[in-house]
Protein backbone atom coordinates (compact mmCIF):
# COMPACT_ATOMS: atom_id res chain seq x y z
CA UNK A 1 0.00 0.00 0.00
CA UNK A 2 2.91 2.46 0.93
CA UNK A 3 4.44 1.84 -2.85
CA UNK A 4 0.84 2.33 -4.26
CA UNK A 5 0.54 5.77 -2.48
CA UNK A 6 4.18 6.78 -3.09
CA UNK A 7 3.62 6.33 -6.64
CA UNK A 8 0.21 8.09 -6.89
CA UNK A 9 1.57 11.16 -4.82
CA UNK A 10 4.71 11.40 -7.54
CA UNK A 11 2.05 11.77 -10.39
CA UNK A 12 1.77 8.29 -11.11
CA UNK A 13 -1.12 6.13 -12.51
CA UNK A 14 -1.10 2.60 -10.97
CA UNK A 15 -3.22 -0.76 -11.95
CA UNK A 16 -3.02 -3.89 -9.93
CA UNK A 17 -3.77 -6.75 -11.29
CA UNK A 18 -7.48 -8.43 -11.35
CA UNK A 19 -6.77 -12.05 -11.99
CA UNK A 20 -3.39 -13.08 -11.95
CA UNK A 21 -3.19 -13.31 -8.25
CA UNK A 22 -0.13 -15.88 -8.45
CA UNK A 23 1.87 -13.03 -11.39
CA UNK A 24 4.87 -12.26 -9.97
CA UNK A 25 3.76 -8.47 -11.38
CA UNK A 26 2.20 -6.57 -8.17
CA UNK A 27 1.63 -3.55 -9.54
CA UNK A 28 1.19 -1.90 -13.19
CA UNK A 29 2.53 1.61 -13.46
CA UNK A 30 2.21 4.23 -16.13
CA UNK A 31 4.26 7.56 -16.61
CA UNK A 32 5.79 9.60 -18.92
CA UNK A 33 7.77 7.00 -19.77
CA UNK A 34 5.61 4.46 -20.33
CA UNK A 35 4.09 1.43 -19.02
CA UNK A 36 6.44 -0.22 -15.91
CA UNK A 37 5.62 -3.88 -14.33
CA UNK A 38 6.80 -3.59 -10.75
CA UNK A 39 7.64 -6.28 -7.93
CA UNK A 40 6.92 -4.35 -4.85
CA UNK A 41 9.62 -5.44 -1.85
CA UNK A 42 10.25 -4.24 1.32
CA UNK A 43 14.09 -3.71 2.35
CA UNK A 44 15.60 -3.85 5.31
CA UNK A 45 17.72 -1.34 6.80
CA UNK A 46 21.73 -2.38 8.02
CA UNK A 47 23.68 0.95 8.72
CA UNK A 48 24.22 2.79 5.40
CA UNK A 49 22.56 0.22 3.41
CA UNK A 50 19.32 -0.60 2.13
CA UNK A 51 18.88 -4.52 1.06
CA UNK A 52 16.32 -6.45 -0.86
CA UNK A 53 16.35 -9.40 -2.70
CA UNK A 54 15.69 -9.51 -5.67
CA UNK A 55 14.58 -13.39 -6.45
CA UNK A 56 12.04 -15.13 -4.86
CA UNK A 57 13.05 -18.46 -3.37
CA UNK A 58 10.29 -21.37 -3.49
CA UNK A 59 11.20 -24.62 -2.03
CA UNK A 60 14.83 -23.52 -2.03
CA UNK A 61 15.41 -22.65 -5.69
CA UNK A 62 16.37 -18.96 -6.20
CA UNK A 63 13.78 -17.48 -9.41
CA UNK A 64 14.73 -14.44 -10.80
CA UNK A 65 12.11 -11.75 -12.32
CA UNK A 66 14.23 -11.16 -15.34
CA UNK A 67 12.17 -10.62 -18.10
CA UNK A 68 8.38 -10.56 -15.80
CA UNK A 69 8.88 -7.28 -14.48
CA UNK A 70 10.42 -3.84 -15.48
CA UNK A 71 11.32 -2.29 -11.90
CA UNK A 72 11.40 -3.43 -8.56
CA UNK A 73 9.53 -0.86 -5.77
CA UNK A 74 11.19 -1.02 -3.00
CA UNK A 75 9.76 0.36 0.65
CA UNK A 76 11.68 1.05 3.07
CA UNK A 77 9.98 1.46 6.80
CA UNK A 78 12.76 2.72 8.29
CA UNK A 79 13.38 5.83 6.24
CA UNK A 80 9.38 5.91 5.06
CA UNK A 81 10.65 6.28 1.53
CA UNK A 82 10.29 4.54 -1.87
CA UNK A 83 12.84 3.68 -4.43
CA UNK A 84 12.41 2.39 -8.36
CA UNK A 85 15.12 0.30 -9.10
CA UNK A 86 15.17 -1.14 -12.57
CA UNK A 87 15.73 -4.77 -13.09
CA UNK A 88 18.57 -4.20 -15.10
CA UNK A 89 20.24 -2.04 -11.78
CA UNK A 90 19.93 -4.86 -9.94
CA UNK A 91 22.00 -8.73 -9.34
CA UNK A 92 20.03 -11.89 -9.30
CA UNK A 93 20.17 -12.73 -5.67
CA UNK A 94 19.71 -9.21 -3.77
CA UNK A 95 20.51 -5.68 -4.32
CA UNK A 96 22.08 -3.39 -1.49
CA UNK A 97 21.71 0.45 -1.93
CA UNK A 98 23.95 3.01 0.27
CA UNK A 99 22.75 5.74 1.61
CA UNK A 100 25.99 7.29 2.70
CA UNK A 101 29.58 7.03 2.00
CA UNK A 102 31.55 3.33 2.48
CA UNK A 103 34.45 3.85 5.30
CA UNK A 104 36.39 2.56 3.01
CA UNK A 105 36.20 5.14 0.03
CA UNK A 106 35.05 2.86 -2.33
CA UNK A 107 32.87 4.74 -5.01
CA UNK A 108 33.06 2.48 -8.33
CA UNK A 109 30.33 0.13 -8.42
CA UNK A 110 28.24 1.69 -5.42
CA UNK A 111 24.51 1.94 -6.11
CA UNK A 112 23.10 4.94 -4.39
CA UNK A 113 19.69 5.06 -2.60
CA UNK A 114 19.56 8.79 -3.63
CA UNK A 115 19.40 7.70 -7.79
CA UNK A 116 16.29 5.67 -6.59
CA UNK A 117 14.53 7.43 -4.93
CA UNK A 118 10.91 8.06 -5.95
CA UNK A 119 10.97 12.28 -5.64
CA UNK A 120 6.94 12.14 -3.81
CA UNK A 121 7.09 11.65 0.26
CA UNK A 122 5.24 9.65 2.02
CA UNK A 123 4.65 12.09 4.80
CA UNK A 124 5.76 12.19 8.39
CA UNK A 125 6.83 9.38 10.16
Amino acid sequence: MEVTTALIRAGKHVYLPAFAADSRVDLVYVDDEGVHRAQVKTSRLVGDVLSFRTCSNTKNVPKDYRGEVDVFAVYSPDLNEVVIVPIGDTPSRAAYLRLGAPRNGQAKGVRWARDYRLTATLGPS
